[in-house]
């Protein structure tokens, strides 16, 4: 049995969360007079929720028998495990955005809904080819996911902080190391931090230090369980007993951009996305952005994150259908949710518009991911990819258990990686 279905839990557990339904129309491709209702859940912030509220409003008056109940709130730690036990027990939701390799956990179930199937154009017609890759990453070839947007781990540093100290941006993890632990010492804080689970620090240094590579899907074998990965885990263990390194965020909300808001740690890499969240000018101090370190120049490798619109199943075509066709919506106005999101559009329409060109040209955070891109990365789509994150975040996270053994917890690791690849 699948991992998928091992994730499930009573019914009673999601009945408070529901919102599901039939379907309808579309932008293009009205499905008659039936009355069609769908449900998207997310963890996005508030203007990105305000946003996502304004689109479906805006879906729901040019479609009129459609409804959508939009959900937020939800933890973004337990979202996977909540989507699952939901789906799996039929109540929703319909459609939620996420990595395509969630998605993958549902192959071979019948859950995903496959939206070309549903659409009068084609993803390859209207974004680059690495996106309908990832997209269409399932055994029939089928695209299941929409891509939305990309975004990457940049460096966020406080300038005022190392300017004071005389430290120059970090270009390689030996300069992060030296200028964290010169900020803990003089200052007193922590010196880097790591916004959100640390599997995307932990495959950071897995593409830098392995040529670029991560997995080897002909043997379903991870390409990791080596003395290299070991190194950069006691890297990270050292920084973090020491107390240069930050296990976690210090802020209620779990995010680093409130530590170094209010200056408690000095530097930290997180997605470009949190630009709008730092509020240097209210806290008495300059943000800067840079690139995340490398190993030296030849190691230069780091990972990209595509997001992607992912919809199931329901037993009406009217409501398959317009989910679909809200999902085509959405890709319309994907300007607008980049720009919300301090995003790259993975969209040609959005691309070449000069709004969207000066705009980018302007933004700190993605001029430092647009430096990055040709070293970019994207973790391969495949069965067990989502477990595999999982494992990765366990063994940087547990650095201060007692006994704890780096090469042990990544053999752990690989064997439950391995696994749930095999599964």
């Amino acid at each position: 049995m699948k991992k998928l279905f091992k994730l499930a839990l009573a019914l009673m557990l999601v009945l408070g969360m529901v919102a599901c339904g039939s379907s309808d129309t579309g932008t293009d491709t009205p499905a008659g007079d039936e009355k069609v209702e769908f449900a998207i859940w997310h963890t996005f912030t508030k203007d990105q929720e305000a946003l996502l509220n304004d689109l479906a409003n805006e879906f729901m008056a040019a479609n009129e028998n459609v409804t959508i109940k939009v959900h937020g709130g939800y933890d973004a730690n337990d979202f996977n495990g909540t989507v699952t036990n939901a789906v799996i027990n039929g109540v929703g939701p319909q459609l939620i955005f996420q990595y395509t390799s969630f998605a993958k956990s549902f192959e071979g179930y019948d859950l995903l809904l496959p939206l070309e199937e549903y659409w009068d154009f084609k993803l390859e017609d209207i974004c680059p080819a690495g996106y309908v890759e990832e997209a269409s990453a399932f055994e029939d070839g089928k695209v299941y996911t929409a891509p939305i947007q990309t975004t990457g781990p940049v460096l966020f540093y406080n300038k005022t902080i190392y300017d004071q100290l005389g430290l120059s941006a970090p270009r390689t993890w030996e300069d992060l190391k030296v200028a964290s632990k010169k900020i803990h010492d003089e200052l007193g804080i922590v010196g880097f931090g790591c916004d959100g689970k640390l599997t995307d620090l932990a495959q950071i240094f897995i593409y830098q230090s392995h040529d670029g590579a991560y997995v080897d899907l002909e043997n379903n074998k991870v390409l990791w369980n080596d003395e290299k990965t070991v190194e950069w885990i006691e890297y990270w263990a050292e920084g973090v007993r020491e107390g240069y390194f930050q296990l976690k965020a210090q802020a209620a909300d779990g995010y680093t951009s409130g530590d170094i808001n209010n200056q408690l740690v000095g530097a930290y890499i997180g997605s470009s996305a949190g630009l709008p969240y730092l509020k240097p000018a209210e806290n008495g101090w300059e943000v800067a952005v840079t690139t995340v370190p490398v190993i030296d120049e030849e190691s230069v490798e780091v990972v990209n994150w595509n997001r992607s619109a992912i919809a199931f199943k329901t037993d009406s075509e009217a409501t398959n259908q317009a989910i679909a066709d809200f999902v085509a919506y959405f890709i319309e106005q994907d300007g607008r949710w980049a720009k919300v999101l301090n995003a790259y559009s993975p969209y040609y329409a959005v691309q070449e518009t000069a709004e969207y060109q000066e705009w980018v040209s302007k933004d700190i955070a993605l001029i430092a991911l647009g430096q990055q891109l040709p070293n970019g990365l994207v973790p391969p789509t495949f069965t067990g990819g989502d477990i595999m994150r999982e494992e990765l975040h366990t063994v940087f996270s547990g650095v201060l258990a007692e006994g704890y053994d780096a090469a042990t917890a990544l053999n752990t690791a690989a064997v439950n990686s391995e696994a749930a690849m095999n599964e």
